[in-house]
């Protein structure tokens, strides 16, 4: 579903084809330089998933933009195959100050914690996404898909453990779902885990390697 959605999208495409007529109207909220990034990580099989509303956009993104290598290891997470980016700096920094309260080595939580946006086109500022495109974006409609008829259903059978970290509302999902693996970040702006959801984070992947056994 989701990642037949994105399958016949090429490196040199800014955009999925779909979303180009309502993205058209919105040009100016949007940087296109990046591959497009609904997902950052191993969506497909990571115990932990975050979700987001969409990727910022830095200094360091506009660099990455001019290096064919980079604009191909970005393009390469559409997929959801591959561990978070840690290779580059800016990208790291992010992921750690959110996640980084789970009690694992940076290398192996690139493994473990999973990015998931729901829009998948990145900006400079947020605030200027318009309710109205994200209700109708068709690769928005499809990420809500996967989380409303995968990712929950699997998280509610004790699978996988998500946290709804930013953008609740762009998601289609409230408080009322909130179960001991599907917790929402304390603080919505920033998207950090804190410390009381990394520990729960940390107890559960223990039970899971314990159960395993």
């Amino acid at each position: 579903m989701l990642f037949d959605f994105w399958r016949d999208l090429s490196i040199d495409d800014k955009m999925h084809p779909l979303d180009v007529p309502l993205l058209g109207q919105n040009a100016s909220v949007f940087q296109t330089t990046l591959p497009p990034g609904h997902v950052n990580g191993r969506l497909k099989d990571a115990p932990v998933v975050a979700c987001y509303l969409n990727p910022g956009y830095e200094a360091e993104d506009s660099e990455l933009a001019q290096s064919d290598d980079a604009k191909r290891a970005l393009f390469e997470q559409i997929r959801g195959e591959s561990n978070f980016p840690m290779q580059f700096a800016g990208w790291r920094k992010w992921y750690l100050e959110r996640v980084g309260r789970i009690d694992l080595p940076p290398e192996q939580l690139a493994s473990t914690v999973a990015v998931f946006n729901v829009l998948a086109y990145a900006s400079k500022n947020s605030k200027k996404v318009k309710r109205s495109l994200v209700k109708k974006l068709p690769s928005c409609i499809m990420a809500r898909r996967h989380l409303h008829e995968v990712l929950i259903p699997e998280a509610l059978r004790g699978d996988r453990f998500l946290v709804i970290a930013r953008g609740a509302w762009a998601w289609q999902i409230d408080r009322s779902i909130e179960c001991e693996t599907i917790r929402f970040a304390p603080n919505p702006v920033g998207g950090h885990f804190g410390p009381a959801i990394g520990a729960e984070i940390t107890r559960w992947l223990d039970f899971k390697k314990l159960s395993a056994r």
